[in-house]
């Protein structure tokens, strides 16, 4: 059973524009960490802010060098943040989570006593947010469920990237390829043995969330090609299924019209078959195409071999080797 008197602890926490409840998170943070663990470390990964936020991590790591901050040359995305915290992380243990407050802190002695016992990756299970409106609510279900009739990876609704893996499954994950990441997904992917803790999200201590309506979206959408090719064979199975529909429906007119003298009186034209028969198909065309340019487009960027995130050293403060993923 690992001992967190023995081993670090990292926290990792990914941050964009929080300057103005970062302070509070922090404290509230540094507080239970101080009440179940002296061996820790907190990654603040700065994905490229704008405001005070860097600022601020690097006059905490003046007073208290267990706090790290990497920080972008510019805006990657959530994902980049918590993959270059993961790959900086040296603890024992690695927990991940949002620096906005809706991760309640007080649950880390949980996560703590779950991974004590054996379990390498101990998952926050969202059952409900104080102030998500019914239209979110319903949007997120519609996902989950539409990503597992899908997918052959099965997706928990409410999972979150507030998590805590072992040291074997950081290593594991460090061997992940992908540059279009979802990091909850290829954690999910991993396996090793997991568990679930429940938990309520609280309201933002301050500002907007960071993810708008469009990138969730993308969220979505990258969730979706990233983690299973089925949409490519979905439309496959669509065209046997329209070419079936489409020659039953020419043999009924052939039959109805041209053998039987059209007694139900359909007057079909041949014209106007043609045309429903040609506008149907070349709409299912280009979805297709369009399902078929994500992926080519994921390959592109896989063959690019551009790094997931450049970081600033220069701005960055406890990071002692290179970040490399």
């Amino acid at each position: 059973m690992p001992k967190l008197s023995d081993h670090l602890l990292s926290i990792v926490v990914p941050i964009y524009n929080e300057s103005t409840g970062l302070a509070s998170f922090h404290s509230s943070l540094i507080n239970v960490l101080g009440q179940v663990v002296k061996n820790y470390e907190v990654i603040y990964c700065d994905d490229g802010s704008t405001d005070d936020t860097a600022s601020l991590v690097r006059q905490w790591h003046e007073d208290n060098p267990k706090v790290k901050l990497i920080a972008f040359s510019r805006n990657f995305g959530k994902e980049s943040a918590l993959s270059a915290g993961i790959a900086a992380a040296q603890g024992q243990a690695i927990l991940m989570l949002d620096g906005d407050g809706q991760h309640p802190v007080e649950l880390i002695p949980e996560f703590i006593r779950t991974w004590q016992n054996g379990v390498q990756v101990v998952i926050g299970l969202r059952t409900g947010t104080q102030d998500i409106s019914w239209f979110k609510r319903y949007a997120s279900r519609l996902f989950y469920n539409s990503f597992n009739r899908l997918a052959s990876q099965k997706l928990i609704m409410g999972s979150s990237d507030f998590r805590l893996i072992d040291k074997s499954v950081q290593q594991a994950f460090l061997t992940l390829p992908e540059t279009d990441r979802i990091t909850r997904g290829l954690i999910d992917w991993l396996g090793f043995r997991r568990e679930y803790i429940q938990f309520t999200a609280k309201n933002r201590k301050s500002g907007t969330p960071g993810y708008s309506w469009r990138k969730l979206i993308g969220l979505a959408t990258n969730s979706f090609v990233s983690l299973t090719p089925r949409p490519l064979y979905l439309f496959g199975y669509l065209g046997v299924v329209i070419t079936a529909i489409a020659f039953l429906l020419g043999l009924a007119v052939i039959i109805e019209q041209l053998i039987l003298g059209d007694p139900a009186h359909w007057n079909f034209t041949g014209t106007a078959m043609l045309g429903i028969m040609l506008l149907f198909l070349v709409g299912i065309i280009l979805m297709s195409q369009g399902i078929l340019s994500l992926y080519v487009s994921r390959i592109r960027n896989q063959s690019l071999q551009r790094p997931l995130y450049i970081i600033d050293y220069q701005k960055s403060v406890g990071i002692k080797d290179k970040v490399v993923l």
